[in-house]
């Protein structure tokens, strides 16, 4: 794995702005990229194939245990709604694992399991970039064509007249990658209806849009927020995408579950709950909700190094033992490595020059050689 500089492309705003890409400006610069062999994105496959179903596995160990299920943050009234999802084979459509490139082994940071974002720039746009300045290399990128495909199976199984997409109008990254998602919905040859989550209507027991009952659909809504905001709504018996199962895998009380299931995994930190910290002297302090690096705390041998502001924390935390993230030209990249219909399936790069990766983050592509 290198970063190497390179100068962009002649007019390159121009270019991903024509794929659908409006928030790049200081996220996407193109001034360096990210150079692989296939063995090490055979790594990365390998590693993001065995956490998902690791996830998996304790999704199950966990389901029926209301002991985890309290570690988890899962209201006592949506379990049942949780279990009959699981199930019912409600099926998934995307998730990003965060990792760390550390002596040539993927180490997990997390599991963007319900609302990741970078999927715009990790599925067109440096695919774009690649095409145009490096045609005769590879990418790890089908990320758009498993979308096309994890939707016709999708159909395949609900058979949907209209499949539903929200999520919120004001937020114009939420906002661009649910259409970009819904684009991939439309190319799968579903028919589908676009609306801003805050117009849900609840009525006697069902979801609508208008006068329309709602039987699939697609939120880039938080889960854990939805439990707080409309409970009733989402214990509705309708295929929620992602399903109400994501929930135990989408916030960060699943780490130290994983480390005590799989502690020989070369891929699983060592985690801990709040009681349990005083195992690790140098550590990373995580809300068990939160986004874009809000609300962590980098503690070195019981030295703060590293600390972040925002508004999560309110469920608690957990604490994962600290990597040392190589460098690269004063750079830390955390390698976002995407599960389509539950298959590896493509990597998107962000890099920043702190120690805490947020929303000051840029993206930047990769290729094979």
């Amino acid at each position: 794995m290198e970063r190497i500089i390179i100068t962009p492309r002649q007019n390159y705003e121009e270019k991903i702005k024509k794929v659908g890409f409006e928030f790049y400006q200081n996220y996407w610069l193109e001034d360096a990229y990210y150079r692989f062999s296939m063995a090490e994105i055979d790594k990365l496959e390998k590693a993001t194939n065995e956490c998902y179903k690791m996830y998996c596995d304790a999704v199950e160990a966990c389901l029926y245990d209301d002991v985890k299920l309290n570690m988890l943050c899962i209201p006592y009234e949506m379990r049942e709604a949780i279990r009959r999802s699981w199930e019912e084979d409600d099926l998934s459509l995307y998730g990003r694992f965060d990792f760390v490139w550390v002596n040539g082994v993927p180490k997990l940071l997390e599991f963007n399991a319900d609302t990741p974002t970078t999927l715009i720039e990790s599925a067109l746009v440096q695919w774009q970039w690649k095409e145009d300045v490096f045609p005769k290399a590879d990418q790890f990128n089908s990320i758009h064509e498993a979308l096309i495909q994890s939707w016709k199976d999708i159909h395949e199984v609900y058979k949907c007249d209209t499949y539903y997409f929200g999520s919120l109008v004001d937020c114009l990254e939420d906002n661009s990658t649910a259409a970009y998602i819904q684009y991939t919905a439309v190319e799968a040859g579903l028919h589908t209806v676009e609306m801003d989550f805050e117009d849900l209507d609840f009525q006697n027991g069902s979801l609508y849009c208008g006068t329309e009952p709602i039987g699939c659909m697609f939120k880039l809504y938080p889960l854990e927020t939805m439990f707080r905001k409309c409970m009733d709504a989402c214990k509705t018996e309708m295929c929620w995408i992602e399903p109400l199962w994501k929930a135990l895998m989408s916030n960060k009380a699943m780490l130290p579950i994983l480390y005590e299931m799989f502690p020989n995994s070369p891929y699983i930190l060592p985690a801990y709950r709040e009681e349990a910290k005083a195992k690790l002297r140098s550590y990373c302090k995580k809300p068990i909700f939160s986004r874009e690096g809000a609300n962590i705390e980098l503690v070195k041998n019981g030295k703060c190094i590293a600390k972040s502001d925002g508004e999560y924390g309110m469920e608690g935390y957990i604490y994962q033992q600290l990597v040392d993230v190589p460098s690269y030209h004063g750079k830390y990249p955390i390698l976002g490595s995407w599960v389509i219909g539950g298959e590896a399936c493509g990597l998107g790069i962000r890099e920043t020059s702190a120690l805490i990766t947020d929303d000051m983050a840029h993206f930047v592509p990769h290729i094979i050689w």
